[in-house]
């Protein structure tokens, strides 16, 4: 079983007043076209005045409450209220966006560290597709190479709004539109200078952010050029900073006698150390008991013997947990600290009236880090009895129980943590030319180049042959002392390590194993593109609009590993293959909008619209996409519409040809008795049928890491899904300043690519009705039953449908005409938006069979089925006061499982929780703008259940309640 990764959103959309006509002109085309379209002000002043906000849901501009397809739009406003420094921030609020990539979640990951990436839909971040100022651009790899523009390109202070479309989009923009399009507007036509300083930290002083920048732009006499320049510093945030370097998890109910006896099989325990982990000194199960029985131990300095772990009355909790002594994580890495530089430059040049000539510049530069704790052993490396750094008492401890040598587990902090410093740069060039001919008609074309450079340097690895060669030592019958083994290893400086105690492993052993190195990888994207629109003709109820383009791209990825990852000589033996690749695709598409009728009865405005495109691509041959949209308003007060679309994604670069990765990870084998009741009802007799005792199986996974290997696979093909969202938009005239929409929405996507994960490959095997799957055999066991590699490869093999249903409600008005009294008393808007998810469901498909089995994950804990967001906004002279709110509603554990109750019982159920913020905003006469906020008013969560503790669904606040100030200095227009 596969799920789909949890999505949430949250916004607040700005709506205004009136219905632009149906015949709106063309303004959109696109690209650079786009964003000169689109610099129509969206408010004249911040604090006084709320207007219409046009959005770009179609290269046919309207706004977001006309379009046929529902389009939302954040505002440059609310990021500042909000004291945003990353866009990410605001988009992972909205109900409609899932857990993506971001500071909080990529810790423990070998290249993700401090990528920001969209997840619409929870489709993930493959099938959300990120444009600035409408125009694709280049992406950054993540840890498999998967290329996706990284949001954290583009400061937040650089954003004018931000708008989210949702289904509908692949003929319009093109590939991976599935979920929908991000599109971010950047600010423009700028003259004079703009200053900006904010500062914010948490309570505790644990965690604060910093941002300072400079925008300057000139009106001439034909064009404007603007240049901004600014730097971001994120904090970072330690496990322990939170309290969680301890476990917070569900484990074994010892009080459970079998299924059916009305006893939870899991209850949840706090605090629980690492039994066999993080610990400086060596630990295991080994023969130092009362009268050499074996008994889980920890060696003791003082007495340099093993003695009894003190791991509380119950022991060893499912080989891993102990409730006394043992190893925590206080140190590792829980929110990664950033630093980030953007530079963005544009310039244009009114060559005539009809012809203008741009440019455009696009960098970042920025940096990550990641700690967590050090190399260790978990029974990897075996210490012979004539090691002569091993104490006389283990020995004859050892030799008393018939052994000859001993395996461990043990935190090596002789080498201090690892760590993972991610530096990327981004570079993006364009320049083209806009024109206009005829009446209506205007065309855009463009050349753009992006590049990515991501250097991932990698602190305290091991060099795995150098540490088995110094772990394997003898005493030199010569000199009398340790030396390694090996006479080839002591050619090469071999230094022999003592693992006996804390601190043992001396400063040359270290010198010798320990090695730091890093791997880069390129990547770009090269582009081409040509558009026109105008109005083809006119009807009695207005024109038809048309615009029509051609596109080329070419992406290439030049991934190139360090030797120690090349010829898996680091920890875990991880290896990484060299990769240069390059797509291309040619692409042709149209849209057209065609006002049917105007001002009859019962049909005030009806509209179609509809777009194609055709795209051939190097390696995936070719696909086509098509849209067709409607709306009708029988009066001017309600308008239905409806989008029907096709969409198309074909594999990356990262997909198919990653070579293989190897590296081990720690799965659990769901044939452990402990875990038999918590997959499908088919887990028992399948784990039975290979041979495993439900009482008495116990196996390595409890205690050692699993060999993983990941690779891509070129023979995938294109995905392709089926949208549909139908909908009714309401603004009574009886209430003016009011708006409400509502969208049902349904994705069907067949064929999908996934990388499933080892674990639920695992699952998967045991979990089918059959153990005749494709999963079974993509995993090895060894010849006693346990797990020795699990093969994780992309492949077609998944469906998903999604369907829900989105609100959005908005009021604006003066206070004074609201209650019916005189003077300004202000303005107040209004806005709330909730989504209702009825299905999130994937479809396992048996290549072998055409089996499928459906797992709907709506109402699971990455899944809320409810969320929603209010934000409240009052404006008064030169002040302005927002509260703003987000919710996400409560939850279960797992929608799969048969009985929960005998399971983790009352556990099963995770609760909601509500978020509020708050700032002030006042405009001085001095042209400065002064704004004090706190985030999190009331310090809620994360939510306490063991699911949310650790903050790892993306919804859960992890850096507490957070004061903000910020200042903005105004000079010039």
């Amino acid at each position: 079983m596969m799920k789909v990764v949890s999505v949430r959103r949250e916004g607040a959309l700005t709506r205004g007043r009136g219905v632009l006509a149906a015949s709106v002109s063309i303004l959109a085309l696109a690209a650079p076209l786009a964003a000169y379209a689109q610099d129509q002000p969206a408010q004249e002043s911040a604090v006084t005045q709320v207007g219409e906000i046009v959005v770009t849901g179609s290269r046919l501009q309207r706004s977001g409450l006309d379009a046929p397809t529902p389009t939302m739009a954040l505002t440059a406003e609310l990021l500042e209220a909000k004291a945003i420094v990353n866009v990410a921030d605001i988009l992972n609020e909205m109900p409609q966006v899932a857990t993506g990539l971001s500071n909080a979640n990529t810790s423990y990951s070998f290249g993700n560290i401090g990528l920001n990436q969209v997840n619409l839909r929870n489709l993930g971040v493959r099938r959300t597709l990120t444009l600035v100022n409408g125009r694709r651009r280049a992406g950054t790899p993540d840890d498999s190479n998967f290329l996706a523009f990284d949001l954290g390109n583009i400061p937040a202070a650089l954003v004018q709004r931000v708008e989210v479309q949702t289904g509908g989009t692949s003929a319009v923009y093109g590939a991976d539109a599935v979920a929908g399009v991000v599109n971010l507007i950047l600010k423009d036509d700028f003259d004079g200078v703009e200053a900006q300083l904010q500062y914010g930290s948490d309570e505790g002083g644990t965690y604060d952010t910093l941002t300072y920048g400079l925008t300057a732009g000139v009106n001439y006499d034909r064009g404007n050029a603007v240049l901004h320049m600014s730097r971001t510093e994120t904090g970072g945030l330690t496990r322990g900073d939170r309290g969680l370097g301890t476990r917070y998890g569900f484990v074994s109910n010892p009080a459970n006698t079998g299924p059916n006896d009305g006893i939870p099989a899991r209850i949840p325990l706090r605090d629980l150390s690492f039994a066999y982990f993080a610990l400086g000194t060596p630990t295991g199960n080994l023969p130092f008991g009362p009268n050499g029985t074996w008994t889980d131990v920890i060696f003791d300095s003082a007495s340099q013997t093993f003695r009894p772990l003190n791991v509380g009355d119950r022991g060893v909790i499912d080989g891993s947990y102990s409730q006394g002594e043992g190893g925590r994580q206080d140190a590792d890495t829980l929110v990664a600290p950033l630093e980030r530089t953007n530079v963005y430059a544009k310039a244009d040049y009114q060559l005539n009236d009809k012809l203008k000539l741009f440019g455009e510049f696009i960098f970042a530069d920025i940096t990550a880090r990641d700690r967590i704790s050090a190399v260790f052993d978990s029974w990897s490396t075996s210490v012979s009895i004539d090691n002569p750094f091993m104490p006389t008492a283990v020995r004859d401890g050892l030799i008393a129980a018939g052994e000859d040598s001993m395996y461990y587990a043990r935190s090596h902090d002789e080498f201090g943590m690892r760590g993972t410093d991610m530096d990327r740069q981004y570079y993006s060039l364009a320049t083209g030319l806009e024109g206009e001919f005829g009446d209506t008609w205007k065309w855009s074309a463009v050349f753009e180049y992006g590049k990515s450079k991501t250097t991932n340097h990698n602190l305290n690895d091991r060099l795995d042959p150098r540490w088995f060669e110094a772990s394997d030592a003898i005493l030199d019958p010569i000199s009398g002392e340790a030396v390694c083994r090996s006479v080839e290893a002591r050619a090469r400086g071999c230094v022999p390590v003592n693992i006996f105690g804390q601190g043992t492993i001396s400063a040359a052993a270290v010198d010798y194993i320990r090695v730091n190195h890093s791997s880069t990888t390129d990547t770009s994207q090269t582009m081409l593109q040509g558009l026109i629109a105008g109005d083809l003709f006119q009807l009695p109820a207005g024109a038809v609009k048309f615009s029509a383009g051609a596109e080329y791209r070419k992406d290439e990825i030049d991934f190139r590993p360090s030797s120690v990852w090349e010829n898996a000589e680091g920890f875990f033996g991880s290896q990484f293959s060299p990769i240069s690749k390059s797509n291309d695709v040619s692409e042709a598409f149209a849209e057209v909008l065609v006002p049917v009728v105007r001002d009859k009865p019962f049909a005030y405005s009806v509209e179609l619209e509809g777009a194609y495109r055709v795209s051939k691509y190097e390696r995936a041959g070719s696909v086509d996409s098509w849209k067709l949209a409607g709306s009708w308003a029988p009066i001017p007060d309600i308008r239905f519409r409806v989008t029907k679309a096709t969409a198309v994604r074909a594999p990356s670069l990262g997909e198919m040809f990653n070579p293989g990765s190897r590296g081990a990870s720690g799965l659990s084998d769901p044939c452990d008795p402990n875990l038999l009741d918590s997959g499908t009802p088919n887990r028992r007799a399948n784990c039975a049928a290979l041979g495993f005792d439900p009482v008495s199986w116990d196996p390595n996974t409890r205690r050692m890491t699993t060999l993983v290997f990941s690779t891509g696979n070129p023979d995938l093909n294109v995905e392709e899904a089926d949208t549909m969202t139908v909908g009714a938009v309401i603004r009574p005239r009886f209430l003016p300043g009011f708006a409400f929409s509502a969208d049902y929405y349904n994705i069907k996507l067949d064929g999908g690519i996934d990388r499933i994960g080892a674990q639920q490959t695992v699952n998967n095997c045991v979990d089918l009705p059959s153990l005749d799957n494709q999963f079974c055999s993509m995993l090895t066991r060894k010849p006693d039953g346990n797990i020795y590699e699990v093969r994780d490869s992309y492949i077609n093999v998944a469906s998903f449908e999604v369907e829900g249903v989105d609100f959005e409600a908005t009021y604006h008005a003066e206070l004074s005409d609201l209650l019916r009294r005189e003077g300004d008393l202000g303005r107040i808007r209004l806005q709330g938006v909730a989504s209702y998810l009825k299905h999130n469901t994937f479809i396992d498909r048996d290549l072998a069979t055409g089996e499928e089995t459906a797992f709907d994950d709506a109402g699971e804990a990455g899944n809320p089925d409810l969320r929603g967001m209010v934000n409240a906004t009052y404006y008064k002279g030169n002040m302005q006061v927002n509260w703003s709110s987000r919710y996400v509603g409560e939850t279960v554990t797992n929608n799969d499982l048969l009985n929960p109750a005998e399971d983790i019982g009352s556990y099963y159920n995770i609760p909601s929780i509500w978020y509020h913020d708050l700032s002030v905003a006042i405009d001085t006469p001095m042209n400065v703008r002064f704004t004090a906020g706190i985030r999190n008013v009331f310090d809620e969560g994360p939510r306490d259940h063991p699911t949310t503790a650790r903050g790892n669904l993306g919804m859960d606040d992890l850096i507490g309640r957070f004061y903000f100030l910020g200042a903005k200095w105004r000079f010039g227009n």
